[in-house]
C-alpha cells in the first residue's frame, strides 16, 4: 500500500478514535449530570410543595388566637350568641379552606357555623346548643350574607363538645393545639382542627376553647395542578402514615364496609408508587427532622425512578411531603438531544472518512 494511502488511512483511524473518545467521556459526564438536574428539580417540587402547603396552613393559626384574644377582651361576647355567630360566620369568609368555626363552653353549650349548601339557596348552618336548663339542639341553614332561609330543632343530638379531642387538647396544652388529620364528622370530608382555650379574666377559670376546622382537600387540588413531570405524582403523610393529600385525590380515603370513611395509609396498596417512594428514602420518613429534604432512587414497573421528601417546618403538623417520577420524564428529552448530537458527530466522521479514502485515491492516481 503506497505510504500516502496509509498516512491517510491512518489519520482518519486517528480522527475516529478521538471522536469516540471523546463523544464515550461526554456521554457519561453528562449523564451524571443529568442526574444530579434531575435530583434537583425533583427537590425543588418538593420544596414548593412545602412551602404552599405552610402557607396554607398559617392562617388558622392567626385565626385562632386572634378569636381568643376577642373573646376574652369581651370585644365578642361569649353570652351574645347572635353576635358570637356572626362573628363565627365572618371568620370563615375570610379563607375559603375554613370549613368550619365554631365556640364550646365549659358547660356544654356550643355555637357551630360551617359551610352547607344542603338546603336551597343556603351556603352556610349554624348549629346552636343550649345544655341547661332543658337541653335544645337548633340546626338552621342560611345564605352567603348569613340570612336564614329554615331551620329545625335535633332533639336526638347528644353532641357535647367537652368531650371532643379538640377541646380536651386546647385545655391540655394551654394553648394553641392542632389535631391530626381525621374525617369531619358532619362532612365526611378531611380536614385538621385548631383550637385555642378561653379563660374569663375576671375569675381566670374556663370559660370553653374556640376551634376552626379546615379542609385539605385544596391541598389534594394544589398538588394536582403541580407540574411535576408527565407522570410524575405528589403526596402529604402525617406522622402517623395517613395519607392527608395525593395529586390523585381518589387515593386519600375511601368508605368501608360500614360506610365510615377512612385515610388510607402509605404502607396500605392504594398506591404502589408512593409506597415504593417512602420506603426508598434513607432512614425512612421517621427519621426526617424539620424542613429537612432527602432525594432517593428507586425501580419500579420496570423503570428508573427518583423520589424527594421533605418535612414541614413547624412541629404542630408533622407532615412530610413526597414527590416522586420516573426519571426518563427528565433526562429523556436530553437524551434525545444527546442523540442527536452524537449522530451528527458519527455522520461527521463518516463523511471525514468518505472524503479522505477519495483525496488518497485522488494522490494515488496523481502518483
Amino acid at each position: 500500500m503506497p505510504r500516502r494511502l496509509i498516512l491517510i488511512v491512518g489519520l482518519v483511524g486517528l480522527q475516529a478514535l478521538a471522536l469516540i473518545v471523546v463523544l464515550g467521556i461526554t456521554y457519561w459526564a453528562s449523564q451524571d449530570v443529568l442526574l444530579r438536574f434531575a435530583e434537583n428539580l425533583t427537590a425543588r417540587i418538593a420544596r414548593d410543595a412545602t412551602a404552599y402547603t405552610e402557607d396554607f396552613l398559617d392562617p388558622a393559626d392567626d385565626a385562632a388566637q386572634l378569636s381568643q384574644r376577642l373573646l376574652e377582651a369581651g370585644v365578642v361576647a361569649p353570652d351574645d350568641r347572635e353576635t358570637l355567630s356572626r362573628y363565627l360566620f365572618d371568620l370563615l369568609k375570610t379563607r375559603d379552606n375554613f370549613d368550619g368555626a365554631y365556640f364550646g363552653f365549659a358547660n356544654g353549650d356550643f355555637v357551630y357555623v360551617s359551610r352547607d349548601a344542603s338546603e336551597p339557596r343556603a351556603a352556610f348552618r349554624l348549629k346552636t346548643i343550649t345544655a341547661a336548663p332543658d337541653r335544645e339542639v337548633a340546626l338552621s341553614w342560611h345564605t352567603e350574607r348569613f340570612r336564614q332561609v329554615s331551620g329545625r330543632e335535633e332533639p336526638e343530638d347528644d353532641y357535647d363538645p367537652r368531650d371532643r379531642p379538640w377541646y380536651r387538647a386546647a385545655l391540655d396544652a394551654d394553648d394553641v393545639s392542632w389535631t391530626p388529620p381525621y374525617i369531619f364528622f358532619s362532612s365526611q370530608r378531611p380536614g385538621v382542627t385548631v383550637s385555642m382555650p378561653v379563660d374569663d379574666p375576671l375569675t381566670g377559670g374556663v370559660l370553653g376553647a374556640v376551634g376552626v376546622d379546615i379542609g385539605i382537600e385544596s391541598l389534594s387540588t394544589f398538588l394536582e395542578g403541580l407540574e411535576i413531570s408527565p407522570n410524575g405524582s405528589a403526596a402529604i403523610v402525617s406522622d402517623s402514615g395517613d395519607i392527608v393529600a395525593h395529586s390523585e385525590e381518589d387515593f386519600v380515603a375511601e368508605a368501608g364496609a360500614d360506610g365510615t370513611v377512612r385515610f388510607n395509609t402509605v404502607e396500605g396498596a392504594a398506591d404502589p408508587l408512593l409506597t415504593r417512594a417512602a420506603a426508598s428514602i434513607p432512614g425512612g420518613l421517621d427519621g426526617l427532622f424539620a424542613g429537612e429534604i432527602r432525594v432517593s432512587h428507586f425501580r419500579a414497573n420496570g423503570e428508573a425512578w427518583l423520589a424527594a421528601v421533605q418535612r414541614l417546618r413547624l412541629e404542630r403538623t408533622p407532615w412530610t411531603v413526597v414527590t416522586w417520577l420516573p426519571e426518563s420524564d427528565i433526562l429523556e428529552p436530553l437524551h434525545q438531544v444527546r442523540s442527536t448530537a452524537l449522530w451528527v458527530a458519527l455522520a461527521a466522521l463518516v463523511a471525514t472518512a468518505l472524503l479522505g479514502l477519495l483525496y488518497g485515491r485522488v494522490l494515488m492516481r496523481r502518483d
